[in-house]
């Protein structure tokens, strides 16, 4: 059994070759199941063999650096957080800002406001009201808490946790 170390993203395995390769394993699951991909296809996508994605689905092979960082540009940085997790880290997007769970009701109930009177007269949403003042804000905002609790729902996904 791993020792646990703690940090300020939560309890972290320790990293050694097996939690590497969970990690990656749970990665590469993860992505085929949203995307609904078989080996071919995601090593299609990332520049590797179908046996390189198959061998890291199943815990027998590593994925390189580079590979890894290709799922984060290929799939979005919270495909790859499992691996960052490893090493109590995250990846954001460059202008993303902190949100904590003490902020998160704001930017939700701005984003909500927003959406109920854009959507109130036809249930389209204008470019002129996505545009409007404050609006923007509130949709980046939102935006930022959803991707957040995504992080942190894919953290307790990667570690067996289901809900």
């Amino acid at each position: 059994m791993p020792r646990k170390v703690n940090n300020v993203l939560g309890d972290t395995a320790t990293l050694t070759q097996s939690s590497y390769r969970i990690a990656m394993a749970g990665i590469i699951r993860s992505i085929q199941s949203r995307h609904g991909e078989s080996d071919r296809d995601t090593a299609d996508r990332l520049g590797v063999s179908a046996a390189t994605i198959g061998n890291a689905r199943n815990e027998k092979g590593d994925l390189s650096p580079v590979t890894l960082l290709r799922i984060g540009k290929e799939y979005g940085l919270d495909a790859i957080a499992p691996a960052l997790h490893l090493v109590g880290a995250r990846a954001v997007p460059e202008g993303a800002s902190c949100t904590t769970d003490a902020t998160m009701p704001v930017p939700v109930a701005k984003a909500q406001v927003f959406l109920c009177e854009a959507l109130a007269d036809n249930g389209q949403i204008d470019d002129h009201e996505i545009l409007a003042d404050g609006a923007p804000e509130a949709i980046e905002q939102a935006g930022q808490v959803f991707d957040t609790l995504r992080w942190r729902l894919n953290g307790l996904r990667a570690k067996g946790r289901r809900g």
